[in-house]
C-alpha cells in the first residue's frame, strides 16, 4: 500500500516511474488558460487559501454545492475561514474526484503539506498556509515562476486593447504571457448584447465590414505576440454555408429584428469559415472548444452570472457538419494548424477520425484536444490518450493545458504527466512497446512540453 500523496502517486509501474523522473521538472507551455493578465501585471498577492483557491474556482464550487453547502459560503460574503472550512469538510467526502487529487497536489507542491484535508485538519492547514503566505511571496508572478512556466497563453476578446500584455512584455519577465484571439462574442449572434458588442468595432454595417474589422483586430493581436485563436460553441453549426443568408441575418439583427435558428446557423457557419481562412492566412493555431452546454441553471445564472459552475456536457457532436466546415476552409486556402476539444467523450472517436481526414503537410497538424474541463480527470485523460493513440500519433500530441483561473492549477500538469507516464509504462510492461528508454523519454518530454512549444511557434 502506498502512502497518501507519495512520490509514486498515480505511477503504476517501475517503468512509469523511470519515464516520469525524466519529465517531472520540464517547463510548462500553458497554451490555453483563463488567468488574468491584469493580475499578473499587478502581481496579485494571496494571503490565505480562500483567496488562492475559492474565489474563482468553479470546480471547487461544484464540490461544495454537491455537498449541500449554503451559497453564502461558496460565492457569498461569508468569512474567509468559514468558506475554507466548508470546502475542507466537503472535500473529504469526495474520494476519486479530480478536485480531491488537485487540491492535495497543490498543498504538496506549493506548501509541502501531505496531510489529508478534512474538517479535522482544516484549522491546522489554514494556520500553516496563512503563516507561509503572510510575507506576500505567494503572488501571481512568483507562483508562475515556481511552477516553472515557460509561456502563459491567456484568453482575450478581439476588442481588448492588450495593454496588460504590453506592460508585461516591457518588464522582460522570465516567462512569456501571450494573448489568444477569442471571437465568440462576434460569432454568437443569438446572444443578448450582440448589437452592442458589434458596435465596439466602429463602422461595421454588414458581414464584409465585420470580417474586415476582425481581421484588423487579429493583425493587432499578432503584433502583440498572439500565436493562437480560440472559438467555443456547443456544436458545429449545421448549415449550407450560404453567404447571402448569413449577410441578411446580420443585417436583420443589427436592425433589431429577430432571426430564425436556420439563419443563426448560416451566420455562424459562414463567419467561422471566414475566420478559419484568416487563421490560415496568418499562420495561427486554430483551437475549437465544443460539446458544452452553458448556464443551464437560469436561477443561479441570474444571481451570479457566467462561469460559476453551471455548465455541463453537451450532446454528441454533429461530425458531418464539422467535416463540411473543415472541408470548406481546406478547399478555400488550406486549414491552419487545428486543435478541437470536446466535452462529450462519446464524440472522441468520431471527432478524432474526422479531423484526421485533414492531416498532412505538418506533423501533428490536426489534433484531438487534451481532456478538457469535465474530462480532465484520471479516467478522462487516459481515455483521451488512448483515442489519440488509436487514431493518430501519440508522440505528436501537444499535451496538457490548465484551462484555469487559478495560479496554482499548474499542479495539474504534474497530474497529467504522472498519468501519461503510467499509460506509456503499462504498454511497455505488457509488451506492447519496446523498453527503449531513449525513445520513451523523448515521447514523454515532447508531450509534456516540447511539442506544444514547437506547435505554437509562428
Amino acid at each position: 500500500m502506498k502512502d497518501f500523496m507519495s512520490d509514486g502517486f498515480l505511477l503504476t509501474s517501475d517503468t512509469a516511474k523511470r519515464i516520469y523522473d525524466t519529465v517531472k521538472d520540464l517547463p510548462i507551455f500553458d497554451y490555453h488558460c483563463h488567468l488574468s493578465p491584469e493580475e499578473i501585471v499587478e502581481d496579485k498577492k494571496f494571503y490565505n487559501l480562500t483567496e488562492l483557491w475559492l474565489l474563482g474556482d468553479h470546480y471547487k464550487w461544484r464540490v461544495m454545492r454537491n455537498y449541500g453547502i449554503d451559497e453564502n459560503l461558496i460565492t457569498g460574503n461569508a468569512p474567509a475561514y468559514d468558506k475554507f472550512f466548508a470546502f475542507a469538510t466537503a472535500l473529504a467526502r469526495f474520494p476519486g474526484n479530480p478536485v480531491y487529487h488537485w487540491a492535495h497536489l497543490e498543498l504538496k507542491k506549493y506548501f509541502g503539506i501531505t496531510t489529508p484535508l478534512s474538517e479535522k485538519t482544516a484549522e491546522t492547514i489554514w494556520k500553516i498556509t496563512e503563516k507561509m503566505m503572510a510575507s506576500g511571496e505567494y503572488s501571481a508572478r512568483n507562483l508562475i515562476v515556481r511552477s516553472h512556466v515557460d509561456t502563459v497563453v491567456t484568453t482575450d476578446d478581439p476588442t481588448s486593447d492588450l495593454r496588460s500584455h504590453e506592460k508585461l512584455v516591457a518588464e522582460h519577465l522570465p516567462f512569456a504571457v501571450l494573448p489568444s484571439f477569442r471571437p465568440d462574442n462576434a460569432i454568437n449572434i443569438e446572444k443578448d448584447g450582440f448589437r452592442d458588442y458589434i458596435a465596439k468595432f466602429g463602422s461595421v454595417s454588414d458581414f464584409s465590414s465585420l470580417c474586415k474589422a476582425l481581421e484588423d483586430r487579429l493583425v493587432f493581436f499578432i503584433q502583440h505576440g498572439c500565436v493562437a485563436t480560440d472559438m467555443s460553441f456547443s456544436n458545429f453549426p449545421k448549415a449550407k454555408g450560404d453567404l447571402d443568408v448569413a449577410c441578411a441575418a446580420l443585417q436583420k439583427v443589427l436592425a433589431g429584428q429577430k432571426i430564425s435558428e436556420e439563419e443563426q446557423n448560416e451566420y455562424k457557419y459562414c463567419l467561422v469559415r471566414e475566420l478559419g481562412k484568416l487563421f490560415s492566412k496568418y499562420n495561427m493555431v486554430m483551437q475549437i472548444h465544443t460539446g458544452v452546454l452553458r448556464n443551464q441553471n437560469s436561477v443561479r445564472f441570474a444571481a451570479i452570472g457566467a462561469d460559476c459552475g453551471i455548465d455541463s456536457v453537451g450532446n454528441a457532436l454533429d461530425i458531418e457538419a464539422g467535416g463540411k466546415l473543415f472541408d470548406d476552409i481546406e478547399r478555400a486556402c488550406g486549414l491552419p494548424k487545428t486543435i478541437v476539444y470536446t466535452l462529450n467523450p462519446n464524440s472522441y472517436y468520431p471527432l478524432a477520425t474526422m479531423i484526421g481526414d485533414f492531416a498532412g503537410s505538418i506533423a501533428g497538424k490536426m489534433q484531438l484536444g487534451a481532456a478538457w474541463w469535465f474530462m480532465d480527470h484520471r479516467d478522462g485523460i487516459k481515455e483521451q490518450l488512448k483515442i489519440f493513440a488509436d487514431t493518430a500519433g501519440l508522440g505528436l500530441f501537444n499535451g496538457m493545458l490548465t484551462d484555469s483561473r487559478s495560479f496554482v492549477s499548474y499542479a495539474r500538469h504534474d497530474y497529467f504527466r504522472r498519468i501519461l507516464c503510467s499509460v506509456l509504462g503499462k504498454w511497455v510492461e505488457e509488451g506492447e512497446y519496446p523498453n527503449d528508454m531513449s525513445t520513451l523519454t523523448e515521447i514523454a518530454a515532447g508531450i509534456s512540453f516540447y511539442n506544444a512549444k514547437k506547435f505554437f511557434t509562428r
